[in-house]
């Protein structure tokens, strides 16, 4: 995957950032160019060039 590649809009992804070694689980934005996080407590975003890696979630 090239680092310009962006999931669909909407679509559930896991992601994990540059500076972590976790894998989150979350949704992409694409018309903010963010990821959010669905299992979070509190709303936590994450800027698409803070992304190293994602992975669509399989049904």
């Amino acid at each position: 995957m090239k680092p310009s590649d962006t999931p669909d809009n909407g679509a559930l992804v896991k992601f994990k950032r540059i500076d972590d070694d976790q894998w989150r689980d979350g949704e992409f934005d694409l018309e903010n160019q963010m990821y959010i996080e669905i299992y979070s407590a509190e709303l936590t975003t994450h800027n698409r060039s803070d992304v190293e890696k994602w992975e669509y979630v399989k049904d």
